[in-house]
């Protein structure tokens, strides 16, 4: 009565994550082979009876490194990787615009070169949109 399972029985066994979140991917150079991905999660308020958004960063383990700023990202939940660092990249939804700097090599993202642009105000001519995002951010 009792059944006799194969290799290819057990190989063909796919596990799905605990927990799968989709979010916008904030920082990818800080740290090696790690990302900070931001979750927005909406909920309504109880008393006020409006929608909540509200934000949770996660770290994330991208083991190839191919992930730049600006990124829709898919994180599954794993194995604890470090202490801070419970997923890793289940796969990129929606690229970022891409280009490699020709000198060093390093791959970029659009939204990178803009924020640096705002900072760097001796080699970038100031527009009143600069401004007015400037402004926001204060």
């Amino acid at each position: 009565m009792s059944t006799v399972k194969t290799a290819s029985d057990i190989a063909t066994k796919v596990v799905k994550p605990a927990q799968q979140f989709f979010g916008l991917v904030v920082g990818a150079k800080q740290m090696m082979k790690t990302i900070k991905v931001r979750v927005a999660r909406t909920r309504m308020h109880p008393i006020v009876l409006k929608p909540v958004t509200t934000h949770k960063n996660f770290l994330v383990h991208d083991a190839s490194e191919q992930c730049v700023l600006g990124d829709w990202v898919r994180i599954d939940s794993c194995r604890k990787v470090s202490k801070n660092k419970n997923f890793q990249l289940g796969e990129i939804v929606t690229p970022a615009a891409r280009f490699v700097e020709e000198e060093t090599g390093i791959m970029h993202s659009q939204a990178s070169v803009n924020a640096r642009k705002l900072f760097k105000k001796d080699e970038y001519v100031q527009t009143p949109q600069d401004e007015e995002i400037k402004r926001r951010l204060k």
